[in-house]
């Protein structure tokens, strides 16, 4: 769980982080300098909206899965959990043989066991989003904002964007692990 709460505070530093950027992006946007080159500020704005916008949503998108998925193998080992107690009370009173309880124990240690892997594809799933995160801003976001002192930092990033695919590998790793990670379509049945 150590490295769940590590990646969950780097993605939540990522996400500040970028939220400043994005914030400082928006009033530049808002409010350029007066002598800023309009014609690569449109090319720009069109790659924003055309790419990087739907590709940003993508991003949101793909974390809210992670952590849709997140939920649901909490809940699936919290039922288990709850049918082990119960296979753990009824083979105290007897009611269960050493067999049955033996299985019942051993499909909850299975359950267990998928639990963590569940919990390490939504670790590694936030460690690939902040990675996404940390490439918009670096790649996009302090371009755009400092492309309003600099043009060529602008026609560098246009360049750019005319030969590479912004993201795309990062979201197709982020998108596999979220299928990944997805639990089995039932809990396990430990009773």
């Amino acid at each position: 769980m150590l490295g769940l709460r590590t990646a969950q505070g780097t993605a939540r530093e990522a996400e500040s982080k970028t939220q400043g950027q994005e914030a400082i992006y928006q009033n530049l946007r808002l409010h350029p300098p007066e002598d800023y080159n309009q014609a690569l500020a449109r090319q720009i704005g069109k790659i924003r909206r055309t790419i990087v916008r739907p590709k940003r949503t993508l991003l949101t998108q793909l974390k809210e899965q992670h952590a849709t998925v997140r939920r649901q193998w909490e809940r699936e080992i919290r039922l288990a959990h709850e049918e082990f107690l119960k296979a753990e009370a009824a083979y105290r009173k007897r009611l269960l043989s050493q067999g049955t309880y033996c299985q019942d124990r051993e499909v909850y240690v299975e359950a267990l066991s998928r639990y963590r892997g569940g919990l390490e594809q939504y670790r590694t799933g936030l460690t690939l989003y902040t990675d996404a995160l940390n490439a918009y801003r670096e790649q996009f976001v302090i371009p755009c904002i400092r492309g309003y002192a600099n043009p060529a930092l602008w026609q560098a990033l246009i360049a750019r964007f005319e030969q590479d695919d912004f993201l795309q590998e990062i979201l197709n790793s982020l998108t596999a692990n979220a299928i990944r990670s997805l639990p089995p379509e039932r809990p396990p049945d430990v009773s």
